[in-house]
């Protein structure tokens, strides 16, 4: 840290990675700023950092300009997390865009943005790539308007780990498999939402300079579809198999559960082609430890797959 005194803004800051975020800074001793919805669930969720005197909540939306405007002052970095599900896909953009805007020109020194290892790889192409790269470009151009004041980090993480809580959870419960429309050999990297977190966290925490236009891409593991469910079939001591669907079945079964199109394209996108194209084991250079396994997360969460 720097000997200027450090406030932390954080977006979407009851979410599993804001949460991981707001808990790794406030345990530092760093002043840090909530931005929630749920003023009530933000109390319940923080009870021991909230009497550390190092965070302080302010109730908004996305949407709330003058709210945010009025938060963000006297901050000196920004965590900026929007989700994209439920945006029209120009949304994000516009959305990063403003509030980038707004905090750098009330004196935010550094922004951490949250996009997807999706851009580095596939650019635009599916919706997901679309609506990240999209905000990345607005928050490149922003940070380059005054370079020598304005600080970005990107994270790129892979899969989330904690997207098995979808549809994969009832189907391991309930049917012993996992199913997509992927051959049981494709690939996926996936990665522990702690360890994006952890590295947001210490990034915030650190030297503007030390990070200053970074880019960084998350992948704790690369595993084949079959490896997936063989891992498992180990920690729940059952046999989970995987099931190759058509692409036919999958848009249908997706489609069904309310998922839009352009979301289920896209996953149909993504089975063939791995997002993060290799693990990232550097990334413990800067979280001091090795990135978290499919292993270890689902030992973490083994109850609610039984």
């Amino acid at each position: 840290m720097s000997s200027i005194k450090e406030r932390v803004f954080v977006t979407a800051a009851t979410g599993n990675i804001g949460t991981g975020v707001v808990r790794g800074l406030v345990k530092q001793g760093i002043d840090t700023t909530a931005y929630v919805r749920d003023e009530q669930k933000v109390k319940d969720l923080f009870k021991k950092e909230l009497t550390t005197g190092h965070l302080k909540l302010v109730v908004g939306s996305y949407s709330s300009i003058d709210v945010f405007t009025k938060a963000i002052k006297g901050h000196t970095r920004l965590f900026l997390l929007v989700a994209a599900h439920g945006l029209k896909p120009w949304s994000m953009s516009q959305i990063k865009g403003a509030l980038g805007r707004i905090a750098f020109e009330q004196g935010v020194r550094q922004i951490v943005d949250l996009s997807s290892a999706f851009v580095s790889s596939y650019g635009k192409k599916g919706i997901i790539g679309y609506v990240h790269t999209a905000a990345e470009e607005k928050l490149w151009a922003l940070a380059d308007e005054n370079p020598e004041q304005r600080s970005l980090v990107v994270l790129r993480p892979g899969a989330f780990m904690t997207n098995h809580f979808r549809g994969d959870i009832h189907t391991i419960k309930h049917q012993n498999k996992i199913a997509s429309c992927a051959s049981p050999s494709s690939k996926s990297t996936w990665i522990d939402t702690k360890d994006i977190s952890d590295c947001a966290a210490v990034v915030l925490s650190e030297s503007v300079e030390k990070h200053d236009r970074n880019v960084y891409e998350l992948g704790g593991e690369t595993l084949t579809e079959e490896q997936r469910a063989a891992v498992f079939s180990k920690v729940l001591g059952k046999s989970i198999k995987y099931e190759q669907q058509s692409m036919e079945d999958f848009y249908k079964a997706s489609i069904s559960h309310g998922l839009p199109h352009s979301f289920v394209y896209h996953f149909a996108l993504m089975a063939s082609k791995d997002i993060c194209d290799n693990p990232t084991p550097e990334i413990a250079l800067i979280i001091g430890r090795p990135l978290r396994t499919l292993k270890d997360w689902v030992n973490e969460n083994v109850k609610a797959f039984q």
